[in-house]
């Protein structure tokens, strides 16, 4: 437990994650923000650190992501994360110039 933090990133890729969260983060984040924020930081984290694995768009896999809240701990469906992945991947293009396909 990390009690002593408000988020915590592990693993070989962390460094990156943790670096996106820690810029992003902020307490009053809604559940779709804070949803984005944690597929923008996986992504960063895979694309950083060839030990992390991102998404497969091509194949449609999918980390697990998950909510937890007063209610319990609930997985978010791929259906969900694909288009919030297809949104970061626009802004990957965006940002370096490729056309989308």
């Amino acid at each position: 437990r990390y009690e002593e933090k408000e988020f915590v990133a592990t693993g070989s890729g962390s460094l990156h994650a943790g670096t996106v969260i820690k810029v992003g983060w902020r307490s009053d984040l809604d559940r779709d923000s804070a949803l984005r924020l944690a597929v923008r930081a996986l992504w960063e984290a895979a694309d950083a650190d060839s030990a992390t694995g991102g998404p497969d768009v091509l194949r449609g896999i999918y980390p697990v992501v998950a909510t937890i809240t007063s209610l319990g701990w609930n997985r978010v469906d791929d259906s969900e994360l694909a288009e919030m992945v297809d949104a970061v991947v626009g802004e990957q293009r965006a940002r370096i110039g490729a056309p989308r396909p």
